[in-house]
């Protein structure tokens, strides 16, 4: 009788578990509106400008603002029109049917195809050296782009196509822009060299803060973490192969990208975990 009360009580105990994170929400879609359609369209027309831009200014070196210390000009003319491009393929995931008017797609598109537009017009801004324009447009841009990632942390994808098509892009231009802008501010300030170590270093660091707790949100932003990690790893590369920024400036840049990614593999392995013990019906130490 005791060993049927304990398998009853596990039982329930599985289905009123709660994971640490928003549940997916498996509601039937609501109708379609003509604001969807409007939306999906606006999104894959940004995503184009996007494309476009990236394609006219940064293939020709010219789309950038340069800052010896933190510069992610090596790849800048390779990575915006691949996240353009990828953000293009998610915008036409999202007028798919079973996408076009979900509750998910709702909240987060607005945020994309305004981020991706305003950073279309910062990368206009930056090739024609307007520094402080470009800083405080790419700025707007990424302070929309974290904000959608704030909202895929609320409505968790329901399934893994969502998790790559939706997710993904958007993830990862949040943690690319994020040093991106950084370097169009420090690039509009002049803190081009060895004697405005500090002051870059200090905010380098608050901003990775902001990074480390992003990539370790939902089930793990890895793709987040990518992003950031791939334009610290360039800024860090870039500085030691033209001796441009000190050999320990550079050290720090990797670090912290190996940093913000540890961060997103270890909330993936709290969440599997949390998920095994659930399964196993015991109590939770997360």
């Amino acid at each position: 009788m005791a060993s049927a009360q304990r398998a009853i009580a596990e039982a329930s105990y599985r289905r009123t578990f709660d994971l640490p994170y928003a549940a997916p929400d498996r509601r039937p879609n609501p109708e379609v509106e003509l604001g969807d359609k409007i939306r999906a369209s606006l999104f894959a027309a940004a995503a184009a400008l996007l494309l476009v831009t990236s394609l006219a200014f940064s293939t020709s070196g010219t789309g950038r603002i340069g800052s010896s210390l933190l510069d992610v000009g090596v790849v800048h003319w390779i990575i915006w029109p691949l996240i353009a491009f990828a953000l293009l393929l998610s915008a036409g995931y999202s007028a798919l049917g079973h996408q076009l008017s979900s509750r998910r797609q709702r909240a987060v598109s607005v945020y994309t195809l305004s981020a991706t537009a305003l950073m279309a017009c910062a990368l206009t801004l930056a090739s024609g050296f307007l520094g402080w324009a470009a800083a405080a447009v790419s700025t707007g841009a990424l302070l929309l782009a974290l904000l959608g990632v704030r909202t895929l942390n609320r409505f968790t994808a329901r399934n893994h196509i969502e998790r790559v098509a939706t997710d993904m892009p958007l993830s990862f231009f949040a943690g690319f822009c994020l040093v991106y802008t950084l370097q169009l501010w420090f690039a509009a300030a002049g803190w081009i060299g060895a004697e405005h170590a500090l002051p870059v270093i200090l905010l380098t660091l608050a901003v990775s803060v902001i990074a480390a707790v992003l990539a370790h949100s939902e089930r793990g932003r890895h793709a987040f973490a990518s992003g950031f990690g791939a334009a610290m790893i360039t800024a860090a590369v870039q500085g030691w192969r033209t001796e441009s920024t000190p050999l320990w400036i550079c050290s720090i840049w990797g670090f912290l990208a190996v940093v913000v990614f540890i961060c997103a593999e270890n909330r993936r392995f709290q969440i599997s975990h949390a998920e095994h013990r659930a399964l196993a019906g015991r109590e939770l130490d997360f």
